[in-house]
């Protein structure tokens, strides 16, 4: 049967429940703008009644426990498209920093070079025997290849940038799964003995967060309350414990370069399946992106070299070659064949052409064949062998001179052999990185081929000059359908569209994930309107029970005065 006393205590856990409601709302008003926050509701419950004869009566109410707001799915669908953003926003990063790398369209980008050069070019052709148009044909040569060296060493920097990049992100990985775990034993001994672990749930979901943004990664809850942590189909937090990443130096990943990185477990040396997020868009951007341009200038370089040495190799200046001259391209070994011998551009069996000029200027012209055996010590001992000349074979590459009293210059080349070992050519070496203006030309820009007569008095003779500036428009690009111009303009084209569509991806996934994250906010966050609506509400229920221990006490007062 009930009593003025169990009244008074059915108010008192009406008043006890009130005041923690007016806690936890206090607590989720405070904690309005703490990032990561999930305000929290009290979940009341009906003590158990007493059973009376009439039936049960109530005997007021519980606090079952604090329940901390959070929807698990939308989480998850957060932490899997996190890491989208991260990739898509490193990348875009790169891509305007690779469009700033292009200068263009300015007077220093390589197209204004380019044109500059053809444009030098096409004045040789017209006045082949004047010094000041060769001396600015040399200069303008070596603007266009230093722009061309320029824009390698940009790629090569920002590629670094890149390396370091996912170097640079791997302590903070191993420094957020370190905490993760460190907080996945505080939730499991709180939650443990029965306490309360929001915030340190809070502290986590904020963490995991940060992770996702790095790294792809999938989460676990078990029934401890651990967050077990995988990266692909590997464990970074487990029960117990994190497993470190580190930035492994490969030298393998690119034989130019001993100092790209990528990422192991320490523990077993295995690679890390990196899919998604800033890791992710960094190793794109260093690993396809940048090589990808850079094989496309490099291309034009050694288009530029191979067509321009063609020419320059099997004609003739305003003077010949009176002094020794040594190729510029290495081959594998002076005992390989030719056809085979590492060189940057492809011998062919072939015939080719040394001239050998007397005291008088009367020309000798000697043919030698080229076949699929010939090798660089055969070359010298049949270049020996014409007369007035000398040759001899140093490591890797041949020195050919004239012996006194004469000169010599080469014609015509069947078998592509003096662009690939370098040797009367135009610029030096086979890519972006290498190619330079011949010394020997800087020197003497008289040996600049304009003619394919032998008789370098024949300054009428422009036809090699006309070949060199009709390069121009020459279809010597992607299987001879562009020109080198439109080349490198469809390649700076391809970069504007990337750079956009990156763009374009980290503003969908931007947008995406600020639509997740209002609706976790709509389900977690702090709406004050309501909160401050609860408050009122709380305050009714406390004052409403106080009344009842007020007029019970006023009861209990009656009853007294009674028995007195």
């Amino acid at each position: 049967m009930g009593s003025l006393f169990s009244a008074l205590d059915i108010a008192r856990s009406g008043m006890a429940a009130a005041q923690v409601q007016l806690d936890v709302t206090g607590n989720n008003i405070a904690n309005v703008n703490t990032p990561g926050f999930s305000r929290q509701r009290a979940i009341l419950q009906e003590r158990f009644p007493a059973l009376l004869a009439a039936g049960p009566l109530g005997r007021g109410v519980d606090v079952a426990n604090i329940q901390r707001i959070r929807d698990a799915f939308l989480d998850q669908a957060f932490q899997q498209q996190a890491p989208n953003l991260g990739s898509s926003s490193v990348q875009t990063q790169y891509f305007n920093l690779l469009e700033d790398v292009f200068l263009e369209p300015t007077e220093n980008g390589f197209g204004t070079r380019l044109d500059r050069f053809f444009d030098a070019l096409s004045d040789f052709a017209n006045n082949v025997e004047s010094p000041p148009v060769r001396e600015a044909l040399i200069s303008e040569a070596n603007a266009m290849a230093g722009s061309l060296n320029g824009l390698i060493g940009r790629f090569d920097q920002l590629r670094t940038n890149a390396n370091e990049e996912v170097r640079n992100l791997v302590p903070e990985i191993n420094s957020l799964a370190d905490r993760i775990f460190d907080l996945n034993r505080q939730v499991r001994l709180a939650e443990g003995g029965g306490a309360n672990a929001s915030g340190l749930r809070d502290q986590r979901g904020v963490l995991v967060d940060q992770l996702a943004n790095l790294i792809n990664i999938t989460t676990r809850e078990d029934s401890s309350g651990q967050l077990n942590i995988q990266i692909g189909a590997q464990v970074l937090v487990g029960p117990t414990g994190a497993r470190d990443i580190i930035a492994f130096r490969n030298p393998a990943l690119d034989p130019e370069r001993n100092d790209l990185v990528e990422l192991r477990f320490v523990d077993d040396n295995s690679l890390v399946d990196v899919t998604n997020g800033e890791v992710f868009g960094a190793l794109q951007i260093r690993d396809e992106v940048i090589p990808e341009l850079d094989d496309e200038i490099d291309q034009i370089a050694a288009a530029l070299i191979e067509q321009l040495n063609r020419i320059q190799s099997q004609g003739n200046g305003t003077q010949n070659y009176s002094g020794n001259i040594t190729s510029t391209n290495n081959v594998t070994a002076a005992g390989d064949p030719l056809v085979a011998a590492g060189l940057p551009f492809t011998v062919t069996p072939g015939t080719i052409d040394v001239i050998v000029y007397d005291n008088t200027g009367t020309p000798t012209t000697t043919t030698i064949s080229i076949t699929n055996t010939t090798t660089l010590n055969d070359l010298a001992t049949a270049l020996n062998g014409i007369p007035g000349l000398t040759a001899s074979v140093s490591g890797q590459q041949l020195t050919v001179g004239p012996q006194a009293g004469f000169t010599f210059s080469f014609g015509s080349d069947t078998s592509n052999l003096f662009p690939a070992l370098g040797l009367n050519t135009f610029f030096t070496g086979r890519d972006a990185r290498s190619i330079a203006v011949n010394p020997d030309l800087e020197a003497n820009p008289d040996l600049i081929t304009s003619s394919f007569s032998d008789d370098v008095l024949n300054t009428g003779d422009n036809e090699a000059a006309l070949q060199m500036a009709a390069l121009r428009t020459a279809l010597v690009m992607d299987s001879n359908t562009a020109t080198i111009g439109d080349f490198y303009q469809t390649t700076v084209a391809g970069l504007g569209i990337d750079s956009r569509a990156a763009g374009d991806n980290q503003a969908v996934d931007e947008q995406f994930l600020l639509n997740l994250e209002a609706r976790r906010q709509e389900v977690s966050g702090v709406n004050l309107d309501e909160e401050v609506t609860n408050l009122m509400l709380y305050q009714r229920a406390y004052e409403a029970s106080a009344r009842v221990i007020n007029i019970a006490d006023r009861m209990l007062d009656a009853l007294f005065s009674i028995a007195q």
